[in-house]
């Protein structure tokens, strides 16, 4: 079967790790770098729990460190639930996924690439996120945004990509190594990157 290089070049896609930056795009996003840094650090809480990290110590951390009002509802139920099912457990750890587009966004990873693998959780653990207790200054203070063109070249691509494959479902044709959660966590990411929504009502319509 394709691998999904061929598949995203035979629909012209950028198959390389870093996509060219749109030409004279300079529009400024929406997000803040403190903001997505913020979300960043949300998002890496939301997968320990998923993964099993007590979350009375989760919450008592973001709230320590006052980002307990930047959690969304949804996310403070599941905190907050005394039995997470099974499945609210696996769309937690999945958020990382949408965690590790935000850090390249922020400037914390080089390049995101195609969606072929899942993200680098002993980096993400050991190297760039703040630790459960630890203070989040430096890590936030330190996020910068890429440029406008960086971004969009990046945000399209998802775009296009995640377009593709849910077209290319139908006909069964999705190349075997395209891991689809990854890809759409990028897209979720993405969609609250550019948009007014809030993070539980990110759409992600092709």
């Amino acid at each position: 079967m394709t691998k999904t290089k061929e598949w995203a070049l035979s629909h012209g896609l950028c198959a390389d790790d870093i996509v060219q930056p749109v030409e004279g795009y300079n529009e400024p996003y929406k997000r803040t770098a403190e903001e997505i840094a913020i979300r960043t650090i949300i998002l890496h809480a939301v997968a320990a729990v998923g993964y099993g990290v007590d979350p009375d110590r989760v919450v008592g951390w973001l709230k320590e460190r006052r980002m307990w009002s930047h959690v969304s509802p949804n996310e403070q139920r599941f905190f907050e639930a005394e039995n997470p099912s099974d499945e609210e457990r696996n769309e937690a750890k999945w958020r990382q996924e949408a965690q590790w587009a935000l850090l390249w966004t922020i400037g914390k990873i080089e390049s995101l690439g195609l969606p072929t693998h899942t993200c680098d959780t002993a980096r993400l653990v050991n190297e760039i996120m703040p630790g459960l207790g630890e203070p989040i200054d430096a890590f936030v203070s330190s996020s910068r945004l890429r440029p406008p063109s960086e971004l969009l070249a990046e945000d399209d691509r998802v775009y296009n990509l995640h377009c593709c494959a849910r077209q290319d479902y139908q006909t069964n044709t999705v190349p075997e190594d395209l891991v689809y959660g990854v890809l759409l966590q990028r897209h979720y990411a993405f969609e609250w990157l550019s948009g007014e929504d809030e993070w539980d009502n990110v759409r992600t319509d092709t």
